[in-house]
């Protein structure tokens, strides 16, 4: 199990009860609730795990940020390469740290964020506190560097959608009504987050996953990929929606149902 450090990151104030570089449920019962109880368009969205008592999640949960996915019980094996390298790793990144271009990411504090069987996440934070992030691979013949990246944002951690439907971040909607706590609809602004050479989200929106708690309601949508093989990054329109929830929001907090809390720099050294 793994604890969030700050599970809310998206908090309304309730009226009525008082928001890179890369190279290469709800019932009527005192007990909490926690069932989607949205109705859900073919292949409805089921990725939001809330935190168990004590703010636990399962070590095998995967999330992502910038450099892919992993388990979030990696958290807490991130080692030294210096201490992990299962030999001919550090060979492996030298000639790009030594390069022009890699010159810019950290030389030294390496750390193992995670390893399959063909392929090893590095990650090293920088000067300014944010994270670098290299890839090695292995195709049987020894490690060799695959990829690189310089992220310009935190790497919060975010629970991950399916592999065959994109992200869709939302936010409250500045022109919708006040929520208060007898609200039953949330008005919000939907945007799609892979490039999709600008098209709607329409029919292909998948969701929302609807999560209360006693104490929160958490929103997640996703959206089927359009038709084709490549797609421009021209950006993305975005789309009114109105989340119709089970029962009133009363006091609690609405929050962005993927993102977990979590920022993987508190867990490099």
């Amino acid at each position: 199990m793994l604890r969030t450090a700050a599970m809310v990151t998206v908090v309304l104030a309730l009226a009525a009860c008082g928001g890179a570089t890369t190279t290469e449920p709800s019932t009527t019962e005192a007990e909490p609730s926690m069932t989607n109880t949205t109705p859900l368009p073919t292949g409805g969205l089921d990725v939001i795990v809330p935190p168990e008592a004590e703010g636990d999640f399962p070590a095998d949960l995967t999330v992502s940020c910038s450099n892919g996915r992993f388990p979030i019980g990696a958290l807490r094996e991130i080692r030294s390469l210096e201490q992990v390298d299962p030999g001919g790793v550090a060979e492996a990144i030298a000639p790009f740290l030594a390069n022009e271009e890699g010159r810019q990411w950290p030389q030294h504090g390496w750390q193992v964020l995670h390893r399959s069987d063909d392929e090893i996440q590095l990650v090293a934070k920088r000067a300014d506190g944010l994270l670098a992030f290299m890839t090695v691979s292995n195709d049987g013949s020894g490690w060799t560097w695959a990829s690189a990246s310089l992220p310009g944002d935190p790497c919060e951690l975010e629970f991950t959608v399916p592999d065959h439907l994109n992200t869709v971040e939302w936010r409250l909607d500045p022109d919708g009504a006040g929520l208060t706590a007898e609200s039953t609809a949330i008005p919000v602004i939907l945007q799609e987050r892979e490039c999709v050479s600008g098209q709607e989200i329409g029919d292909r929106l998948v969701g929302p996953q609807i999560v209360m708690t006693e104490t929160q309601v958490f929103v997640a949508f996703a959206a089927q990929r359009p038709q084709g093989a490549a797609f421009d990054c021209q950006g993305n329109p975005t789309s009114p929606f109105v989340v119709e929830l089970p029962e009133p929001i009363g006091d609690r907090q609405v929050v962005e149902g993927l993102e977990i809390g979590i920022d993987l720099a508190d867990y490099v050294d």
